[in-house]
């Protein structure tokens, strides 16, 4: 059951859901609360209080000061540490209205218990509100605001310290006193501009405090409240820390710290300014136990906080809110001084709620990642507070570009706006008033994460922000925007000056540099005349132009295993063809573009000096990085490898190759083929008679074996002539084979063949071992001695003696002419043909071709006259006849 959105659930004030905002909502400054000019929610008691949610540390604080004013024992001198905008202000005005206007609001719930001296008077000095420069001092308008300021009015215009004295005389004859004194380090930090001319020094305010806090703590019903900043540092400079920290030397002895807002009681305060109510107990039960749930779930991949027990009723009590969205605020963007000093947190909580109460954003709680920078209110509303340059940032990255990533994630999470709703998170978490800045993964998990959004999406959006965003910048695992480019877009705009010729001839290089040489490799060939038609295997790395699959592939690829420039191909079967695939091209393609601009990045020094130290180093990271890719990118693009089979071209898909490989295209197509057998690097003497046998061949020569795996397609290529020496010694000497050089045959020992020996099958090679044998066990008469004549192939060896002492008649010419099967012409070639070249001074060779179609079309017209005639041509043949019927 899905999880009611908090709209469903919380109701917020009419003002807020119709989007017609009050300023009565928000902040007050006490100084308009004394002079009568904040809006009716700050300057009437009743009003106030019925809008305002007193916390435990609120009720503590009015105790202390109605005793203390009572004439009771309680702290005399109290500091105010806020540094939420609203906690401060509600706190003063609180105690303002209690002792100024207590007959009015006596009544109420909140005030039960309390009472609070009818003669009870208050001063207020607000040092935002004072004039430094011509205005009373803060002495001056305390005592002008109890009627005894002509008792210090000279040391008011001489800007002097008054001195205990003169304070006791004035506390002393008010009566029950309180004095509130608000943002009196903004005052002395005026003052000090104007310190040469005016004479107005801190030290004098300084000792001023000095003497009222003590005064104060000593008399019997006289309370002195004052405010400080909870960190200096987050809102001005070395000079003010400088003060702060002797302010607090000086309150530091009398003064009692009290924070009227603590804890969870921030989160009841904001539901108590923007909701009218906040819904049933059990639907914010279910929302806390679902986020605690899914923390759980995701455990070192968030923050250890929000895994806790107390975070989830942290949730309960920040409901409809996500406490990380208050977090964010209160931490970081409520140290501006600016922020806290208009509208702040409630101002802009209220613009974000009316905005998607006005939408109905689906979502059980409102988090950061869904505040809407679109909404020009709210944006309006950060970028006062660090520049209308970010208005740019907000447009580029967060409305535009992430919007877009969050188009190409699909129609599954483009609703959840992912990409924006993280860019829009990191926004929020990249600026404070201080030095913590950006963010990290796991706290984008709790920003971003709710029901419906996969856990696992985060790392792959996050990466696409970085790498698509201008001003999205990341280190050391720190997300923040910032207003200056980041190196993505130095690199974007560097590379639409790289051009396509470029790019092309920077992939050739790397492809020359790693195709390896474990076969002879030829890179973008542009024919076929660049492939030799040699023994060696070869491997061509085709250009771009040449995707897997299309037709002027097939085409050129075809050309390449049927000629070898102007002749025909003879040993087919050692080419091999290797294409890109396009979707790795395309990749490929991006990747060297990249890679071109890193390096002209990289030796522009004009454009380095503008780049900080991590951009300089990032740039250097990521050349490495392209670098050590570039080998598996290249691999992983060529993957389409096409030979000549039986039944014509064939292509195979080698596939992506593992992650981190090292491996060469061609190391990579050699153990492939090596995998599929389609090379042998062992054989048996069993195969070489089955494979390369006819069945009316009793002998062949080993290097026409060989030979024969190298020319004819589809059958399985031998790494080298060792596999078939080897091969043929391991038969000869187990009977299997046996082999004949001239006129001596081996069978059943041990012999290393040559490759121009000739093979014999094994009945063969026994055949004549025997009759050998029996040979060697006649006896021969004496006068008359004999040579034997083997003729080795018919069915049965013939013997033939004839007597040594015979003079042979000398053969000197040798004319033959015989018929013989087209697919025996490499052992014509071998057996008659190199033989007698090796005796004769001269050998002319007449071939006869009588070849008969059955087909009713008959032989192809191009087959004879590009391909018959045109080779015959080529190699000088002379057609002594030519008869077509």
């Amino acid at each position: 059951m899905a999880l009611p959105s908090w709209w469903q659930v919380a109701t917020p004030h009419k003002d807020i859901r119709e989007g017609k905002l009050s300023e009565a909502l928000f902040a007050a400054d006490l100084g308009d609360v004394v002079k009568g000019n904040a809006p009716l929610e700050y300057s009437d008691a009743v009003t106030f209080f019925q809008k305002t949610y007193l916390t435990q540390g609120l009720k503590n604080l009015v105790n202390n000061v109605v005793v203390r004013l009572s004439g009771g024992k309680s702290d005399p001198v109290i500091q105010l540490q806020t540094p939420f905008g609203g906690g401060k202000t509600h706190a003063l005005v609180t105690l303002y209205h209690t002792v100024k206007n207590f007959e009015k609001i006596k009544h109420l719930p909140q005030l039960e218990g309390i009472k609070v001296p009818s003669n009870a008077r208050v001063a207020v000095f607000v040092g935002t509100q004072a004039d430094a420069l011509q205005g009373r001092t803060p002495w001056g308008e305390i005592a002008h605001q109890l009627g005894k300021y002509e008792t210090i009015a000279e040391h008011d215009r001489k800007r002097v310290s008054p001195g205990k004295e003169k304070l006791r005389e004035i506390i002393d004859n008010s009566g029950p006193t309180l004095i509130l004194i608000d943002e009196l380090l903004e005052y002395i930090v005026k003052a000090s501009q104007v310190e040469k001319t005016e004479k107005i020094t801190h030290g004098q305010t300084l000792a001023f405090l000095q003497e009222i806090t003590e005064v104060v703590a000593s008399s019997k019903n006289s309370c002195l409240v004052i405010t400080l900043p909870a960190s200096i540092l987050e809102t001005y400079d070395e000079y003010a820390e400088k003060t702060l920290t002797q302010l607090q030397n000086v309150y530091g002895r009398v003064e009692s710290i009290y924070t009227p807002v603590e804890g969870v009681e921030i989160y009841e305060v904001i539901r108590k300014r923007l909701f009218d109510d906040i819904g049933d107990d059990k639907s914010i039960k279910e929302v806390s136990q679902y986020y605690f749930d899914l923390y759980q779930r995701l455990g070192t991949d968030v923050p250890p906080e929000v895994k806790s027990l107390e975070y989830r009723e942290k949730i309960e009590h920040a409901y409809p809110f996500h406490p990380e969205i208050i977090d964010v605020l209160y931490e970081r963007w409520g140290s501006f001084p600016t922020f806290q000093r208009t509208r702040g947190v409630l101002r802009l909580l209220a613009e974000v709620v009316s905005d998607l109460y006005k939408r109905k954003v689906a979502s059980p709680l409102i988090q950061s990642s869904l505040v809407n920078l679109q909404n020009p209110s709210i944006r309006r509303e950060f970028v006062k507070h660090i520049g209308n340059e970010y208005e740019s940032v907000i447009a580029s990255d967060i409305l535009e570009k992430a919007t877009k990533i969050d188009k190409e994630m699909g129609s599954e999470y483009e609703k959840y706006k992912i990409a924006t709703g993280i860019a829009t998170s990191v926004f929020l978490y990249s600026f404070s008033g201080g030095e913590r800045k950006g963010t990290t993964l796991p706290r984008l998990r709790v920003a971003l994460l709710r029901e419906g959004i996969p856990t696992t999406i985060l790392g792959d959006a996050v990466s696409k922000l970085e790498e698509q965003l201008w001003f999205f910048h990341s280190e050391g695992k720190q997300y923040a925007f910032l207003n200056r480019p980041n190196l993505n877009r130095v690199i974007v705009d560097r590379e639409e000056t790289i051009s396509e010729e470029n790019v092309q001839e920077e992939i050739k290089k790397f492809i020359q540099k790693y195709a390896g040489s474990s076969m002879e490799v030829y890179v973008w060939p542009e024919s076929s005349s660049d492939i030799p038609d040699n023994k060696a295997l070869k491997l061509v790395v085709l250009s771009a132009k040449f995707f897997y699959g299309s037709t002027i592939t097939n085409e050129f690829v075809s050309e390449l295993f049927d000629k070898a420039g102007a002749g025909f191909r003879v040993y087919r079967n050692t080419v091999f063809v290797i294409c890109m695939d396009n979707n790795g091209y395309s990749a490929l393609t991006k990747t060297i573009r990249r890679l071109l601009a890193l390096r002209s990045i990289q030796s522009d020094k004009t454009l380095l000096n503008t780049l900080t130290q991590e951009n300089v180093n990032e740039l250097k990271q990521k050349i490495k990085d392209l670098e050590k890719d570039l080998p598996f990118k290249i691999i992983s693009t060529y993957r389409h490898l096409a030979w000549l089979d039986k039944q014509g071209l064939l292509f195979k898909d080698l596939g992506i190759p593992t992650v981190g490989s090292s491996e060469t295209i061609a190391e990579r197509v050699r153990q492939y083929l090596k995998d599929q057998e389609k090379i042998l690097d062992r054989i048996t003497p069993k195969y070489i008679i089955e494979k390369t046998f006819a069945k009316e061949e009793n002998e062949k020569l080993l290097r026409d074996i060989y030979e024969l795996s190298l020319k004819t397609p589809g059958m399985p290529i031998l790494e080298n002539e060792s596999v078939l020496v080897n091969a043929i010694k391991d038969g000869v000497k187990r009977g299997i084979v046996g082999v004949k050089e001239d006129t001596e045959v081996y069978y059943c020992e041990d012999v290393t063949p040559a490759m121009d020996w000739v093979v014999l099958r094994e009945e063969i090679a026994k055949e004549f071992k025997e009759n050998q044998r029996k040979k060697q066990n006649v006896t021969e008469p004496a006068e008359i001695v004999t040579s034997p004549e083997i003729v080795v192939g018919g069915k049965d060896d013939q013997i033939k003696d004839e007597p040594v002492g015979k003079k042979e008649k000398n053969i000197k010419n040798l004319k033959l002419k015989f018929n013989v099967s087209w697919d025996k012409i490499s052992n014509i070639i071998s057996g008659v043909i190199g033989p007698l070249k090796g005796e004769a001074s001269s050998l002319e060779i007449s071939i006869e071709i009588k070849a008969v179609s059955d087909s009713e079309q008959g032989f192809d017209k191009n087959t004879l006259n590009l391909r018959v005639k045109e080779t015959l041509k080529q190699i000088g043949a002379q057609i002594e006849e030519w008869k077509e019927e």
